[in-house]
């Protein structure tokens, strides 16, 4: 019985101790006043209820020590500053304000100012890109007489790259004279065009390349011999219309009022430059009176050659040649008074060789 009250007691005591073990331990590790050192192995076990008292800001020297502590941290509390309050409608409004500023920058981040110059710019730049480096081709307009010997150089025409040249085939009247049918080689874009009641007259020719070069085979209406022409570009020059004369009486002439013998003779490069309003190199120019001035003469040699839109009726004229506007140019021996009509109304003009100067 003695050997087991002992034992009993001796399990007692260790548990007491382990206990109170347990308890300094967290005493010291949540201890409210922080303090972090270590518990002290030969300290004298305290009672119990002193150190649990401890733990929770009991009694004891240690709870009282964090009471001035926690009074303090409710001062701090005290006089912390309130969060201000806003207003939801209001932080709504600014936040799409930026928003729609940021999307505004981004989308279109340069001004106004900047914007003209930058189109300027971009003006100037296209320009530079599309103008040639060379200066534009001159443009013309000609009246050609065509030749149907098997002998003859081809008449030559003059396109540039940008530019229509348009091809008018007339008779020898000035009537439109009907295309039945064409080909051509060469990098040309050709288009027939101009209807008639048998046929089109217009040929428009625009070059595809800067360097194109090649010709055309027309056959015309009525006519057995296919006419040939060369197509060439140029930088100088660029025929803006090309009239040719095909040196016979087409389809649709109109018949003159007095037999004149013979028509105009093919390369007659003299009455091409009067009908073109150029005055041959040597030629008097004549003063005519009683007209207006859309009538003019010329005398070349034994030649004299009437440049007119009228239709003459006397005296008779030996050979003719028109334009597609009406113009006519016809060849009479010398003669001081020419009879024209206007529009069936027959007029008087006089011919000499008195100036203005004189005149005056």
């Amino acid at each position: 019985m003695m050997v087991a009250a002992l034992t009993l007691f001796s399990a007692s005591h260790l548990a007491c101790a382990q206990s109170q073990d347990v308890l300094n331990f967290f005493a010291n590790e949540l201890s409210l006043g922080g303090d972090d050192t270590p518990p002290q192995q030969d300290a004298q076990p305290a009672n119990p209820g002193s150190s649990i008292g401890d733990l929770f800001g009991g009694g004891g020297p240690q709870g009282q020590a964090s009471a001035p502590g926690a009074a303090q941290g409710g001062a701090a509390a005290a006089v912390q500053p309130s969060v201000p309050k806003y207003d939801p409608k209001q932080v709504e409004q600014e936040i799409r304000s930026e928003a729609f500023n940021k999307a505004l920058q981004n989308m279109l981040p340069m001004k106004p100012a900047e914007i003209r110059r930058l189109l300027e710019e971009f003006d100037r730049t296209q320009e530079s890109f599309e103008l040639p480096v060379y200066p534009l081709p001159k443009p013309e307009v000609t009246v050609q007489t065509l030749s149907l010997d098997p002998g003859a150089k081809p008449l030559i025409i003059r396109a540039a790259q940008g530019h229509v040249t348009t091809l008018n085939m007339l008779d020898v009247t000035g009537a439109p004279w009907p295309i039945e049918d064409i080909t051509w080689a060469g990098n040309f874009k050709i288009i027939q065009s101009g209807s008639t009641e048998n046929g089109v007259h217009f040929v428009r020719i625009t070059p595809q390349s800067e360097f194109a070069y090649g010709n055309m085979s027309i056959k015309m209406l009525g006519l057995k011999t296919p006419i040939i022409m060369t197509i060439e570009t140029s930088r100088d020059l660029v025929h803006y219309r090309f009239d040719a004369i095909v040196p016979d009486y087409g389809p649709l002439a109109e018949a003159p009022l007095i037999e004149g013998g013979v028509s105009l003779s093919a390369g007659n490069s003299t009455m091409s430059s009067v009908l073109q309003g150029i005055i041959p190199s040597g030629a008097q120019r004549l003063t005519v009176t009683g007209v207006d001035s859309r009538t003019s003469v010329y005398r070349l040699g034994s030649q004299t050659y009437v440049r007119t839109p009228l239709t003459l009726l006397s005296p008779s004229w030996s050979s003719s040649v028109a334009s597609a506007d009406g113009m006519r140019v016809y060849t009479v021996k010398s003669a001081p008074v020419l009879l024209l009509s206007d529009k069936g109304k027959m007029v008087r003009a006089n011919v000499s060789t008195r100036s203005e100067a004189d005149d005056g």
